[in-house]
């Protein structure tokens, strides 16, 4: 009995699938008959593991609230340049079902970074290089144990400009492919 695995541990119906793989069990099926098992399975899984995980004695808390995002409209625009794509898309940032104190750290963040974009406005490497450089510190601050909501909507609001910033050079880069085409 020790040397089959499925005693040896509680096994899974994805090492279970791992297994009849190897042992060449699916040979006789067709490609759409061994996707649908392989698809039936792992949706299984994920089935299995949602109900586990609220029913088991241990419940882990979980904090959810709607995270902050870019109004649609403004995200999907095209702007003239990356500059006026920032401004817009940190102007039009959705953060009202926050609670307060994120927020107070969200809005503060944003506000600062918007100021600084407009500081910077033909140099923004320079605003990218104050995101990391923010990042890096609030990130050590989100290591600790005593985190207040300030700090973790702060971080959310880093996080967001830096996508920000990405999305606009992606956005860019494609305005400059498709020109050259």
């Amino acid at each position: 009995m020790a040397n089959n695995k499925k005693y040896t541990y509680n096994s899974d119906p994805l090492d279970e699938l791992l297994e009849k793989l190897n042992s060449g069990d699916f040979v006789d099926q067709s490609m759409h008959e061994f996707s649908n098992t392989v698809n039936d399975t792992v949706r299984g899984y994920n089935n299995a593991r949602r109900r586990t995980g609220t029913s088991s004695r241990y419940q882990r808390s979980t904090y959810s609230t709607v995270r902050p995002r870019i109004k649609a409209d403004v995200e999907v625009a095209s702007f003239s340049s990356r500059y006026d794509q920032i401004i817009a898309s940190l102007s039009n940032i959705v953060y009202d079902s926050y609670p307060q104190g994120k927020r107070d750290g969200y809005q503060q963040a944003i506000e600062r970074y918007i100021e600084l974009t407009k500081q910077y406005k033909n140099n923004l490497l320079h605003v990218e290089e104050q995101v990391s450089d923010d990042l890096l510190t609030c990130s050590q601050k989100m290591n600790t144990i005593t985190i207040d909501g300030y700090t973790q909507g702060y971080y959310d609001a880093l996080t967001m400009v830096k996508k920000v910033l990405h999305n606009s050079k992606l956005a860019r880069l494609r305005e400059l492919s498709n020109s050259l085409k």
